[in-house]
């Protein structure tokens, strides 16, 4: 220690020492500061990924201290949201992939899209596995579930012994149109049906003792002037499922006429005492009619040209044009008068199923208007007969 002069001690060499020490604490902070702002560049210390942990370490940590360090200067970006509001939105581009944990970081379940394109789960739903969601009932959905209804279970009952409407073939098999259809019948109505064969008289009575539930058997509608079968208590029938006009037949060479006067002094073969030969004779008068015993007698006389022209049953002339009468074609209309010729053919059914008598009206209708129909027509008369 020096003296001045004065008898007081000289205190230079210590002010230096002093300023020494400030100068070396300054350039500490400096090179402090500078290793700090070079780790943490580009890191968002607002993010949602360390604002956890930061507000773990200072709760309080939101408004910065008077006279604290300001963030930015040394490379760092504070978040200038107040602690009750919500951090801006993460941008995903602007995060470096090795700062993300991808073990630990899960996608917020939310609506919006991610960029890899994989859906993300409904929140609602999240915490339950699929066999713990209740599946849903009618109940829920205000519909109550229908009752399955049993299936409809048929007794077809026909004769089995006229050709070609119903008949049993070389094997044994019982076939024809009427069987034919009545398996189409059933496959529309859904229902399971067995067919038995019964001798012409006894089909309706078993029908009405329960021996069988419809009858299928070309049995004419009954109408005033052709009551075949006799009309009888508790039974009904469906609508026609095919109809018996008469028709003229001529040979494939000749023509017909085309009103009812050219008809005037032509050979006309008709089975006697049919209502085949009171039609003729009332509505052409000017005719010559030739009575024959059976229809099959008709026929030969028209392919043998001994008569002009043939009028009968337009089914059964069409069942013998398509097997041996390759002679001869139809020739004019239809004469479906009901007043002469009836209804036509129905299905017998006992009065109390009118619901069932109503679904094969149904089916049938269903069967023309899709041309299977047709198609099982043509299999015997080779054009539809309905």
């Amino acid at each position: 220690m020096f003296h001045n002069g004065t008898g007081k001690p000289c205190n230079r060499g210590f002010g230096a020492g002093m300023r020494f020490l400030a100068y070396l604490n300054l350039l500490a902070i400096i090179l402090i500061a500078g290793g700090l702002a070079r780790h943490y560049e580009g890191t968002k210390f607002a993010e949602p990924v360390n604002r956890s942990a930061s507000h773990e370490a200072s709760p309080d940590a939101g408004a910065p201290e008077t006279g604290s360090v300001d963030m930015a200067s040394v490379g760092l970006r504070a978040s200038a949201a107040a602690p009750t509001q919500e951090p801006p939105e993460e941008n995903l581009a602007d995060i470096n992939p090795a700062d993300k944990n991808p073990v630990e970081e899960k996608p917020a379940a939310t609506g919006e899209p991610l960029p890899h394109g994989v859906p993300l789960v409904n929140p609602r739903l999240a915490a339950k596995t699929p066999s713990e969601i209740p599946a849903e009932t009618p109940a829920e959905t205000g519909t109550p579930e229908k009752e399955a209804e049993p299936p409809l279970v048929l007794t077809v009952l026909t004769e089995g012994d006229y050709p070609p409407f119903n008949y049993r073939n070389d094997k044994g098999e019982l076939t024809g149109f009427d069987v034919d259809l009545a398996h189409a019948l059933c496959d529309r109505l859904k229902a399971q049906c067995s067919f038995e064969t019964k001798p012409w008289e006894a089909l309706l009575p078993a029908l009405k003792s329960g021996d069988g539930d419809v009858v299928i058997a070309s049995m004419l509608i009954p109408s005033a002037p052709r009551a075949a079968p006799p009309h009888e208590e508790g039974i009904v029938f469906t609508g026609a499922y095919y109809s018996t006009p008469g028709h003229f037949a001529v040979q494939k060479s000749g023509g017909f006429p085309a009103s009812a006067a050219g008809l005037a002094g032509k050979r006309v073969a008709v089975q006697a005492g049919s209502v085949h030969a009171a039609f003729l004779t009332h509505h052409f008068p000017g005719v010559e009619a030739v009575d024959v015993t059976t229809l099959k007698d008709a026929e030969q006389a028209l392919a043998k040209g001994k008569v002009d022209y043939l009028f009968g049953d337009r089914n059964a002339l069409l069942r013998w044009l398509r097997t041996d009468g390759t002679c001869c074609r139809l020739a004019g209309p239809d004469y479906d008068d009901p007043s002469w010729f009836g209804q036509g053919a129905g299905i017998a059914l006992r009065s109390k199923d009118e619901a069932l008598r109503k679904r094969m009206d149904t089916a049938l209708a269903s069967l023309v208007a899709d041309g299977t129909y047709r198609r099982i027509s043509s299999r015997y008369f080779s054009q539809s007969i309905y």
